[in-house]
């Protein structure tokens, strides 16, 4: 089985930077795009500081370009694995970390979801290993977590027959 974060839960920021990345580039070229005069905008994008609060709001927006993409990069990196054998995370942009525990040594599955995200359909997953000796192993924003926790409790048991 193989998982990725809620994209819901994880990428909330990434859709409000680009919405606001629209409207720091619809603002910016408001006049040039021969849009419904508004007075307040024609008048200082036309005025004597017009030009270099155009290139502010371009700015802006390419900042807010930049944070979704690099949002999008940490959410389409994050993979959560499990096999008859193990669970992992595999995460990294460029670099790749890679945390796993065998399900040998896994004796607690938690599942913590709030009202809100069983709203949402997520929730977090929490494998403790038998001697307390490794930290638990967290799957943060997991959609559908009592279904991955029955999952792994299935392989778990089918590995010990």
């Amino acid at each position: 089985m193989e998982s990725r974060q809620s994209a819901i839960k994880y990428m909330k920021g990434g859709a409000i930077a680009i919405i606001l990345m629209i409207a720091c580039l619809l603002l910016a070229f408001w006049v040039r795009l021969n849009l419904p005069e508004l007075p307040i905008i024609q008048t200082y994008l036309e005025g004597t500081y017009g030009e270099y609060i155009t290139y502010v709001l371009i700015g802006i927006g390419i900042l807010f370009l930049i944070y979704f993409i690099v949002k999008w990069m940490r959410w389409s990196s994050t993979i959560y694995v499990m096999t008859n054998e193990r669970v992992i995370i595999k995460k990294g942009i460029v670099g790749r970390d890679f945390e796993d525990m065998p399900l040998r040594m896994i004796t607690n599955i938690d599942v913590s979801q709030s009202a809100s995200q069983r709203a949402l359909g997520y929730g977090t997953v929490i494998f403790s290993s038998q001697s307390g000796e490794r930290d638990d192993l967290v799957w943060t924003a997991v959609p559908d977590p009592l279904k991955v926790r029955r999952l792994v409790q299935e392989v778990m048991v089918s590995g010990q027959g």
